[in-house]
Formats: structure tokens, sequence, C-alpha cells
């Protein structure tokens, strides 16, 4: 079966492969090829059975390339065009909502009140979308709309905190209404190794975004769904309520044995998957130590509740069939309440085959268990093949059956079975002469102990003890080879190498075997009282926090989260060789296991340093990285030096907890293969340009930073001490600075040194750069306004590229400065639909007229460009990172009228 599941994914990922025009075949083509190896393989079943097997595998490949082609041509319905960034009114009923999360902001400086706001995440199985300001056509077309609901209140308006009104805002499955709101496609970033929102949200038929204010939204009567979603809705939401209820004051001396609502949101994680309510240091800590897996049900979360009703119900007497059926059921109703789909779907439905094929005595053989769920599951959906949590679950149970199994059986197997029935001689005869020389030599031993303690300590002592030991080989056995082999999808998706996950794991993952079934009997047994849950919720307490005490101990050391870029296609191909030589030879001689698991270290290790970055010697690279409303600009010098100027983020507070450093300025770098920055620059303390700049600190670890004169504000503040902390050398730069950095000439034009710091103007002392190769150079304004832009025009220059000041805003990129300059290129940073109406017209027109190349990234995401002594060379961009040469030699027609000077 593992090698049916295996043709059916290579023939799904040959479906993905043979896209575009020149691989179209008709859809019917693969089937009918299916249908004809299938008839041919049971004509050679008697003859050839080995022939036989392998043209079925290759029927059950073409099964899965005409699997896979079906799928592409079912896709969620769009948006429709005329709809787009349109105030609209939106009909429909909830089919998913998530907890309403509170936050209480600091004190407002101008009303010296605490406020309060909450934000609950929606999704609306729309039936009408009707515009509100611009005639358009009306929409019937049933769309999945996610919308993100605001409310606020004054926490002092009321004793309570208004806490009543907020939680009355809550939406639960099945209720209809009505909200407005802009609403928008999904939207991506177009930079390479970006995480692709929209196809994610796509896949999960989400079709739009919007966001309003619960004022917004008006309850309609009537409900939608089905009756089976709205119990599983009302079932979820109550053991959600009795999760967070646990939590209790904490007394004196009493604080491990109680919850408080940290701890409780802990637990709605680990329980239901409810992430929305953990803090963000916390989801980083358990990430940190590779520990995250215990934040989610997972598969081991499946596992460990499907065993301990299993126990329990064998130990109250209940026959093996009844003990089966009774732990499947209690799993298909655990996974049905949970809020994490495909993945908990996936570990349950391993977990009930491998129960089911238990009863038929297979056992011995979890590879086939493996291979029908993994068959089941890829017939469902195809697509979930190439989803990282689908290939990581696969890999960590085909680790533990196809690699730690085996290896088991050999160092640790052996010593546990020779354990059993130590007083019956007559044992000995079953085992190997090695093994029964070994018991006696126990016996032995114990003669000798019982001489000093009594019979029943020296069994303790010693046989139990030998038994912990044995459970502690296996535990390291298994934690260290599973780590090994998840080093490729960690390294490939998550840009983690988790040194210390072993050891912590080791700590917490025993624990949670016993918080998991202790903390959902506390959770049920609350139903029938609170007196009767305070024994098993104390036991909940004190193992969550000795869980926590471990995530954090480990999470502190700088060692526990070492970042890596992204793997060399080398060194994929030579990991996934070494995992297969792992699987082929665990079963073989030492030798040849030893060679396999040296060369999957080696592997590992490739992973981390095995990588090149994606640089262009001898010349100067200017890169604006596509960070929607923001500026981040990457400059490459002819001698390899890295710099980064700013890290976007956005402006006022970030209510989605987004880190523009983490998963876009962080990723992108790591598509290019940097996995260290030499300097990184800030031009002002604006949100948008300093806001992923403490993530960029921390993953990169450059040498210095770069800053300008700033007001105090809080968030230059925090940098300064941030990189005080990790020991980099902070520069201060003004006007009339010139230096050299990696082969290239910096010379800094603004702000100077006695520049007036007004919190309210803190555009118009951005630092200004100027960088010179040869010839040629480019000009990187940040945010300059008028007043700067004035004092540049005159000292400076035509320049070939130009990073357009403020996104395009009126206020800056002035005639004067323009006329001076005559940039053969422009670059804007700039979001798609953004509320400023960046770029603004007059600015396009502007550069127009001095007969500029003008390039955006909200049209073609990450843009980067080459410069040699003499000019610029080339230019790419987007997330496929699409090539132009300077003077083009030849210019596909759909990119023709791109500028004006490629006519």
């Amino acid at each position: 079966m593992l090698w049916a599941a295996s043709s059916l994914a290579l023939g799904t990922v040959w479906a993905r492969l043979a896209t575009g025009p020149a691989c179209w075949t008709p859809p019917n083509w693969p089937m009918f090829a299916s249908i004809l190896l299938l008839i041919l393989s049971l004509g050679c079943l008697k003859l050839r059975p080995r022939a036989a097997s392998l043209i079925a595998l290759l029927a059950i490949a073409m099964l899965g390339r005409a699997q896979g082609g079906l799928g592409s041509m079912l896709k969620t319905a769009l948006l429709p065009q005329q709809l787009d960034n349109q105030q609209v009114e939106v009909t429909g009923f909830v089919t998913r909502a998530a907890s309403p999360v509170v936050e209480t902001n600091a004190l407002d400086p101008d009303s010296e009140r605490i406020t309060q706001e909450t934000y609950q995440q929606i999704d609306l199985r729309a039936d009408e979308i009707r515009c509100l300001d611009e005639p358009c056509a009306a929409s019937n077309s049933i769309l999945g709309v996610r919308i993100g609901l605001y409310a606020a209140a004054d926490a002092d308006s009321s004793p309570a905190g208004n806490s009543e009104d907020l939680s009355a805002r809550e939406f639960h499955y099945g209720q209809r209404f009505r909200v407005r709101g802009r609403i928008r496609a999904p939207q991506t970033y177009g930079d390479p190794g970006v995480f692709d929102r929209r196809a994610y949200l796509l896949d999960n038929g989400i079709a739009a975004t919007l966001s309003a204010k619960a004022t917004d939204v008006k309850l309609l009567p009537g409900r939608g769904g089905t009756r089976l979603g709205a119990l599983r809705a009302r079932a979820r939401h109550s053991l959600l309520q009795h999760v967070l209820a646990l939590r209790t004051p904490p007394g004196p001396g009493w604080r491990i044995f109680s919850i408080n609502q940290s701890d409780a949101a802990l637990l709605a994680a680990m329980i239901l998957g409810e992430r929305s309510l953990l803090d963000q240091n916390v989801k980083l800590d358990f990430q940190r130590t590779g520990s995250y897996h215990l934040l989610v049900v997972s598969g081991m979360a499946v596992a460990i509740l499907a065993f301990s009703v299993f126990w329990l119900a064998r130990m109250a007497r209940f026959p093996d069939t009844v003990a089966t059926v009774a732990s499947v059921l209690f799993v298909g109703l655990y996974v049905s309440v949970t809020d994490l789909g495909a993945p908990v779907q996936r570990a349950a439905l391993m977990c009930v085959v491998y129960m089911l094929a238990r009863l038929l005595y297979r056992e011995r053989n979890p590879l086939n268990a493996l291979g029908i769920a993994a068959l089941v599951a890829l017939v469902m959906d195809p697509k979930a093949l190439f989803d990282a949590g689908f290939q990581m679950t696969f890999l960590a149970v085909l680790t533990l059956a196809g690699i730690v199994a085996p290896i088991m059986e050999r160092i640790t197997a052996p010593y546990r079975k020779c354990l059993r029935h130590l007083d019956s001689t007559g044992y000995d005869l079953h085992l190997l002469p090695g093994q029964a020389q070994f018991r006696l030599e126990l016996r032995m031993i114990l003669g000798r102990m019982q001489l000093l303690v009594p019979r029943w300590m020296a069994r303790l002592f010693l046989l139990a003890g030998l038994r912990i030991a044995l459970r502690t080989v296996d535990l390291v056995l298994i934690s260290a080879l599973m780590q090994a082999v998840l080093a490729l999808p960690m390294a490939l998706y998550f840009h983690r190498a988790t040194t210390l996950a072993l050891p912590a794991n080791l700590a917490v993952v025993p624990i949670m075997s016993l918080l998991l079934p202790a903390a959902i009997a506390s959770t049920l047994l609350s139903y029938a009282g609170a007196w009767i849950v305070f024994i098993p919720r104390s036991v909940t307490a004190l193992l969550l926090h000795l869980i926590g005490a471990g995530v954090v101990t480990f999470g502190r050391f700088r060692a526990a989260d070492v970042r890596v870029p992204d793997p060399a296609t080398w060194a994929i191909a030579l990991s996934c060789a070494a995992i297969t030589a792992c699987f082929l030879t665990a079963k073989r001689k030492v030798p040849l296991m030893t060679s396999a698991f040296v060369l999957l270290i080696v592997a590992d290790v490739v992973l981390v340093r095995g990588r090149r970055p994606d640089v262009v010697a001898g010349k100067l690279e200017i890169a604006a990285i596509d960070v929607a409303q923001g500026d981040s600009i990457l400059v490459i010098t002819p001698r390899g030096k890295t710099l980064l100027i700013d890290a976007g983020g956005v402006l006022g507070a970030s209510r989605s907890g987004f880190d523009v450093g983490e998963e876009v300025v962080s990723n992108y770098l790591w598509a290019r293969g940097l996995s260290h920055l030499d300097a990184v620059a800030l031009t002002h303390a604006h949100g948008d340009h300093i806001g992923g700049l403490p993530t960029v600190l921390k993953n990169f670890h450059p040498a210095e930073l770069w800053v300008a004169p700033s007001p105090p504000v809080r968030a230059y503040i925090d940098l300064i001490a941030q990189a005080k902390e990790y020991r980099i050398a902070v520069l201060r730069r003004v006007a009339g600075d010139k230096f050299d950095f990696g082969g290239a000439h910096f010379e800094v034009l603004a702000p100077p040194s006695d520049a007036y710091l007004a919190p309210k103007r803190v555009n118009d002392e951005s630092m200004v750069l100027k960088i010179g190769f040869g010839a040629a150079s480019a000009l990187l304004e940040g945010d300059a306004e008028r007043r700067e832009e004035n004092l540049i025009a005159p000292q400076i220059a035509a320049v070939n590229v130009l990073k357009v000041a403020h996104h395009g805003s009126s206020t800056s990129s002035i005639p004067a400065l323009i006329d001076a300059i005559r940039p053969q290129f422009a670059l804007i940073s700039v979001a798609k639909f953004n509320r400023y109406g960046h770029p603004r017209a007059e600015v396009l027109a502007r550069l127009g007229d001095a007969g500029t190349c003008t390039f955006r990234t909200d049209y073609e995401g990450a843009i980067s460009f080459y410069l040699d002594e003499g000019g610029v060379t080339s230019a790419r961009w987007g997330s496929r990172r699409t090539a132009m040469e300077f003077p083009p030699r030849w210019i596909p027609p759909q990119q023709a009228g791109h500028c004006g000077m490629f006519r």
C-alpha cells in the first residue's frame, strides 16, 4: 500500500509539472491509459506477477496524473473584477468564526484613558454583494468572504471594562447578517520565497476579504448552513468556554496549581487548536525550541487520546473490539470539534486505519496503514501533497514506522524482552543464548542485592531502573531521528534549524502525554460541577506549568533558534537520498545502516551551510522588496557586501499581529540565500520603515546599524536597545558623510547633523543616500519631503536609479530635484489600493516628462536593478524574477509597453 500511495503521489506531481501549452493533453487521456494499464496488469498477473505489480503501480500513477489534471480545472469562484476595491454591502451566513480577541491598549496621551479593542475573524458564505458608491453590477454568486470585525470601547467606561458589550458582538456559525465595507480580492506579496496568501485563501474557498466595524453589521432573521455544522459549532463553542472557565485566581503559595488566563489560552490551543487567543511571545518560544507541534492538535495528540481511551476501556475489562471501536468513535468526535481542518483529519485517518488494521492482526506492518491513509488523503484532495503539514505528517510517521521501529527492535527490544518473567528459567529456553546469559546475570545481581535490601526493593531498583533506562534510550532515538529527518522540511518551509529541539522535546513530550488526557478530563468533568474538577484541574495546572518552564528555559538560549536560507536544489536532493537510504537500510547490516545515518547527518549540515547567496559579482544591485505600503531596499555591492535599508511595517498599531520583517523581508532574503547582513540602515522611525527591523536584527545579526538623528520615539529607542543587546555597532549617519562600502561609494545627503527633530515631522529627517559605482549611481530618498529635497537638489547631478521618496506622494519629488537628476529608472514602493492615493498622478507625470521608466512594487513585485561602472545593465522583477537586459535585445510583446524608452 505504501508503494501504491507513492505511485499516486508521483502521478500528482506529474500533473503539477505538466502545465503550459506544450504539455497539454486531453483530460481523459490519462484516465484511459490508467484503465488500459490495469487491464494489462490483470493479464500478466499469473505469468509475470512482478511485471504485473509494476504495471499496476504505473496505472496508479496515471490515475494520479488524471486526478491532478481534473483538480486543476476545479477552482474557487473569483471575486468579479468590477467589485474589487469597492464599497459594498455583503449578505450571507457565517461558516466559521474565530474567538474574539480583546486587546487593552496603552494610555492615550491626549485623553489619558485606557481603551479596549476586540477583533473577530469571520468566514462568510456570501449570497449577495451589492455596490454602494459607484454604479456596478451586483453579484449573486456564492462566494467565500473573510471578514475582520473590529469594535472599540473605553476600558473605564464601566466597572467591568465594558467586556459585556465587547462579547455581545461575537458571531457564530449559521448566523445571517449584512455588513458594509470595502471588499478586495486576496492580495499577496510579489517577492520570491514569500508565502502566497492569495493561493492559500482560494484553496480554502475564500475569494475576497473585507474589514468592517461591528457597528456596520446588521443581524438578519433566519439561519444558514447545515444542522450538523450548527451542532458541531455549538459543541466546539461550549467546550471552548469550559476550557477557558478552568482558570482560577491564584491563591497564596498555590500558584503552580492554578490556571490563569494565559494558561487557559494555552490549553485552548492544545486541546481545540484555538490559537487566536495565544500571546505572540508564547508562540515564538514554542517555535524556537521545536515544540510548536504541542500548540496544535497534531498526530501526536490524536494518538495520545486514542491510546488513553483504549487503555481505559481495557482497564474496564471491555473486549478488544469494543475498546477499539470506542477509541475510533472518540477520535472522530474529538477531531470534529477542532479547528485545524485537513492536518488533524489526516492524523485521525492514520490513527483510525492503524487501529482497525490492528483488529485484523496487521499491527506488525504499520507501513500498510500509512499507505492506506495516504491513498485516501490524496484521493480526497490531491493538492494536499504539496502542503507542508501533509508532508511533515507522513514523513514523521514514515520515520517512526520505517526507521525508528526497526532500530529499536535491534537495540532495546531484546533487552526489554529479557526483563519479562525474570524468575522463570523455562522462559530462558525461548530466548537467544546471549539473552539467556543476560537474564542469568540479572538474577545473580538480584541475589547479591537481596543481602542488603528487601527483595521488593532490590527488584524495584534494578528492574524498574533498567526499564526506565531502556525507555529513555527509545525516547532519545525517536527524538533524534525525528529531528534529523524533519530538518529538511523545517529548513525548506520554516527556515529553522532547531538545535535544541532534541532536549526540549525529551523534556516536554512525556509531560504532554499526561497533560492532554488530564486537560480533557478536566474539561468534561467541569460540566458536572466545579467541586469535582478541583483535583484534575490542579494536576493539569502542574503539568502545564512544567511544560511552560521547560519551553521557556530552552527558548532563552540564543542557539535554540538558528535561521537558515532556502536550501540549494542539490542539498534537497542529498537530504532526500539520505532519508531514503536510512529507510532502506534500517533492517540491513550495521555498517550499511551506519553509513546511511552518517549521510543523513552530513545532509543536515549541508542544509544549514550549503547555500551560496544569489548575488551577481562585480555589479551593484539595488532591489526594492515588495512590503506593500512601506519601504525596504536591499543593496548588494560589487564585492558582495549586503545592506538592508528599512524593513517595512505598518503605520499605527497592527491589529493582525502580522510581522512584515518575519513573513516578508526575511523570507525574501532567505530565498536569495542570505543568512547574514553586513549592515542595516534606518532612514527614519516611521512604522512603515522601522516595523520589520527588530525581527531582521534578530534573524540576520548584522555587524552595523546605520541611523540618522531621530526623535526619541518608543520604536527607535527599542531598536537601539536591541542592537546593543545583540552587540551590533550603531553608527550615526548625517549629511556630509562619505565612505566606501564593499566596492561602492556612499554619500549621505541628509539629514544635517543639526536637524530639528520633531516627532510629527520625521519624514523631513529621513536619511538620503547616494550610492555610486564608477559612472553609475542611485539615489535612495526614504520619505524625504520638500524641505530636504530643496537642500539636496543643488548638490546632485544625474543618477541612473531613483528610489522615489514617500511612495510617490505629492509632498515629495519636487520638479527641481527631478530636473537635476533626470533618472533613467525610478522605483516606487507602494501598496495596491492604498488609502493615501499613492503614487500621485502628478508625480508619475513629472517622472514621465523627464523620460524616466517607472517601476512599481504593486505592479511588478520585488524589483532589482543591476549596475556596472557604465550604468544599468539588467533588471529582474516579480516573485518569479522576470529578467530583462538594457538595452534590450528583444522585448516580448506583452512587455513592449512597459516603459516608453523600450519602444
